[in-house]
């Protein structure tokens, strides 16, 4: 794949625009196409292979139970190992992150209450901007004081866009 040098394009005038949108609908229909075959080649593969996927992804499966049955039967005769090296493979437990968990009984609400009121300090306060309120406000008098006090403003930027009308190209050719 080559790279070419990006040239500083200026002054361009009505026809050149034309000439440059007939080009960018041309290309955009023939990069579909091409996209449209190579997702249809794709598709034909992994259905050729899809069958033994399945049934090798089973058997997998099938073995992986056979040897965490045998893992956990044996755990207690590996000491402190946690996992053991077999012929072909490694077994073993990886120990998770901890995480906490609640009573199936409680909503996670009705823990944050509990704790608010006996354990405060373990409640965390997110403190943040309204960036909504600030947009909401944009409009108003009170913006400007926002703007010079604190440094913020507004924005709303434009990006250009290009639409290939590709079924007008697809008539003619």
């Amino acid at each position: 794949m080559f790279r070419e040098k990006k040239k500083l394009i200026i002054n361009v005038n009505y026809d050149e625009a034309q000439e440059a949108s007939a080009k960018y609908a041309e290309v955009s229909s023939r990069l579909g196409i091409i996209e449209a075959q190579l997702n249809e080649r794709i598709t034909r593969i992994r259905d050729q292979f899809q069958d033994e996927i399945i049934q090798l992804n089973m058997e997998k499966e099938r073995q992986m139970e056979v040897l965490e049955t045998y893992a956990k039967e044996q755990k207690c005769n590996w000491g402190k190992r946690k996992s053991v090296e077999l012929l072909h493979s490694v077994i073993g437990f990886r120990t998770g992150t901890p995480k906490v968990t609640k009573d199936r009984k409680f909503s996670w609400e009705d823990v944050l209450d509990m704790v608010k009121e006996k354990f405060p300090s373990l409640v965390r306060v997110k403190c943040e901007l309204d960036k909504e309120a600030i947009i909401a406000l944009r409009d108003e008098q009170q913006f400007q004081d926002l703007q010079k006090t604190c440094f913020v403003d507004v924005v709303q930027e434009e990006t250009f866009f290009v639409e290939a009308k590709l079924q007008s190209l697809l008539r003619v050719a």
